[in-house]
């Protein structure tokens, strides 16, 4: 049951996530939508899970230790791949807005998916 709740929080995250991004970039149409909903589900997976295990040892609904932790490691993330799809640019990567918006809203979303029906669920 546990395992279902971290996928449908994956899942849900990744639905939002892509929506904001879909929304900031201006793409058209579902294709673009349905492909990165599926792209930021695996980085979900990979990268948040680990996190999430973590924290989740002790659950705290909405606990800002938890949503300072999530960006940390959402900014991280996304300069990973920034970096790495473009090396020459880092510092125009870092000047621009995109990465602080895309991090500070994809950790948000998550924060607020895990503390709704993670945390819920395996508080005490």
């Amino acid at each position: 049951m546990q395992v279902l709740r971290i996928i449908f929080a994956h899942m849900l995250s990744a639905l939002s996530s892509a929506t904001v991004y879909v929304f900031c970039i201006d793409y058209g149409g579902y294709y673009p939508y349905i492909l990165i909903s599926a792209i930021l589900f695996i980085f979900y997976l990979i990268f948040a899970t680990p996190v999430q295990y973590f924290l989740n040892r002790k659950p705290k609904r909405f606990h800002l230790k938890y949503l300072f932790i999530y960006l940390f490691f959402s900014f991280l993330v996304w300069l990973v791949v920034a970096v790495t799809t473009d090396p020459k640019n880092t510092l125009g990567i870092l000047l621009g807005y995109e990465i602080y918006l895309f991090s500070i809203s994809f950790a948000l979303i998550f924060w607020v998916w895990d503390s709704v029906l993670l945390q819920k669920a395996t508080a005490k």
